[in-house]
């Protein structure tokens, strides 16, 4: 065959060129499996590219032809298959073929399912480990505390950490409080400027500090809710460097905060010395993983120790209910000139009211309403103090003014914890002229109701209770009475007690009732007060104890 023409071997490379690309690219999607590339296309474009480059180098059509017959039997024998394959076959073996697929991709992930299942595992004999372990403190005295301490060492070591804080949120305070800390842990926070940089110090000072929800990695981290994995505290804004002295200097940290029902109820905060390696993904991961079984282990010890909390609380109230009981008088006395009348409700395990009735002479018949604060013990332990000194000094001739100083003081120089504060209403009453004299500390009102013109006025004044301030003094207010007057004081508790709306019962309904029942004795204008009242309330449940003491004067 006649040498080819110059003018044509340029097509001829053109096309060997975009035969090699096409083998290419065909072959790149049959690896990629990005489409469904037959077999025979492969042999087919490499002959061709083959047969174009030969008679472009040797310069005779002859083996071009040659290449094209080849090429065309390669496709006739593919035809031949297409043509007399059985179609049913096919669709068998592709349906074969997808059902098998599943099964191949299971056994593919074979080892990554049992890994996940390991894990699993993991996570649930460490929830089951830690919650054995928390009953385990039930009968410590300060369970949480003590619990709080063993999980702290516990993740340390497990995590490879060299100290570690757990912070508890004080919701009545809204803060974070530090409440166990082991190990090694530089402060990744502000310290106050006034403290000296001195290892001892600064420990002693986290250990007792307080942190608000913003403002501070503590804070940022709660309220965000997120664990946080921080690799390099020099780039991470949220780490405060106080340094320059090494055991300041801050390295890696892992926050992890703990939930129970969806809200964050307190930090754990794991540290590392400066220049260690940095926390790895999988330490973190367990380290969460921790949190998550510490959060399962306090939800049955929260819910004992509010058990026990409660338990304790109406033992204690129980008893001291008891004894407040036997503190009031058993009987009003019979008393020249006058009537009298009581009401008093208790409410369940609080122990704040009482009442005493002192005729300590023919001159003065001596009236006390008190309420002291707190609940329980704590308010029969003061309630006992009080009213000893009060008996005691209603018998001098001091007037009522003096004898609330003198009290005051006495309860000022106690030197305790508990709260020892009352509000104490005093009415020193002489039945030889009508008269009385009034003190008050605190808020208990005394209330003059006036036979001559119907009004009923508040004359007492409110002041700071018994047990605040020790300078206090207490004014006395002298009042001349008629027959038909009437003196009334109770505590708040009765004023305040609330009807199923939430209103409260209040100074005018009570003056409401004493203006209507005006003429009668002060023991049944006592029982009108009780029965309005307890209309008032129906069923809705009171908290605080309720005290009334109705003095008339007769004649």
């Amino acid at each position: 065959m006649d040498s080819i023409d110059s003018f044509v071997k340029m097509p001829l490379l053109i096309c060997a060129g975009t035969g090699i690309v096409l083998f290419v690219l065909l072959l790149i999607a049959k690896i990629k499996k990005t489409a469904k590339i037959s077999f025979i296309y492969f042999p087919v474009i490499g002959l061709f590219v083959v047969g174009t480059l030969y008679t472009y180098f040797d310069q005779r059509f002859f083996y071009l032809v040659l290449i094209s017959l080849l090429i065309e039997l390669l496709f006739v024998a593919y035809a031949f298959v297409l043509a007399v394959s059985d179609a049913d076959k096919i669709a068998e073996k592709a349906t074969r073929k997808e059902r098998e697929a599943p099964l191949d991709a299971a056994a593919i992930n074979k080892e990554a399912l049992a890994q996940q299942a390991a894990r699993f595992n993991n996570i649930i004999d460490t929830n089951r480990e830690l919650t054995i372990k928390a009953a385990q403190f039930f009968k410590e005295e300060d369970a949480l505390s003590a619990f709080l301490e063993y999980f702290n060492k516990s993740i340390v070591q497990k995590t490879n950490a060299d100290g570690c804080a757990i912070l508890v949120y004080d919701e009545f305070d809204n803060i974070l409080a530090v409440k166990s800390v082991t190990g090694t842990f530089p402060p990744p926070y502000k310290l106050p400027d006034d403290l000296p940089h001195k290892a001892l110090r600064v420990e002693t000072n986290f250990r007792y500090s307080n942190f608000n929800l913003s403002g501070n990695v503590f804070g940022d981290i709660f309220s965000a809710g997120e664990p946080a994995n921080i690799k390099d505290p020099i780039k991470d804004h949220r780490i405060f460097q106080n340094g320059p002295e090494d055991f300041l200097r801050c390295g890696p940290y892992m926050f992890l905060p703990v939930k129970q029902s969806g809200q964050t109820t307190s930090l754990i905060c794991l540290a590392r010395k400066p220049d260690s390696e940095a926390f790895s993904d999988e330490e973190f991961e367990k380290a969460c993983n921790l949190a998550e079984a510490l959060s399962t282990a306090l939800q049955p010890l929260n819910s004992f120790l509010a058990y026990a909390e409660h338990s304790e609380l109406t033992k204690e109230g129980d008893i001291a209910s008891k004894f407040q009981r036997t503190l009031l008088p058993e009987k009003i006395p019979a008393i020249n000139k006058i009537s009298i009348g009581k009401y008093e409700l208790a409410a369940e395990n609080v122990c704040g009211d009482y009442y005493d009735i002192i005729p300590s002479r023919k001159d003065r018949i001596t009236f006390i309403m008190a309420d002291v604060a707190g609940k329980g013990m704590n308010s029969l332990v003061v309630m006992i103090m009080v009213r000893a000194m009060l008996r005691l000094l209603a018998n001098t001739n001091q007037n009522a003014g003096t004898i609330l100083d003198w009290v005051n003081k006495a309860v000022c120089s106690e030197k305790n914890s508990m709260d020892h504060f009352a509000s104490v209403a005093l009415i020193n009453y002489n039945s030889v002229d009508n008269t009385a004299q009034i003190a008050s500390s605190g808020i208990n009102p005394v209330l003059l109701y006036s036979a001559t013109d119907g009004s009923i006025t508040k004359i007492s004044t409110d002041c700071e209770p018994i047990g605040v301030e020790k300078s206090t003094v207490y004014k006395n207010i002298d009042v001349s009475l008629n027959a038909g007057d009437i003196l009334v004081t109770c505590t708040d508790g009765l004023l305040e007690c609330l009807n199923e709306s939430g209103v409260q019962y209040s100074l005018e309904n009570l003056s409401k009732v004493i203006k209507a029942n005006c003429k009668l004795t002060g023991k049944d204008i006592a029982a009108k007060v009780k029965d309005n009242i307890k209309k008032f309330c129906g069923n809705t449940q009171q908290y605080d104890d309720q005290s009334l003491l109705v003095v008339k004067i007769q004649g």
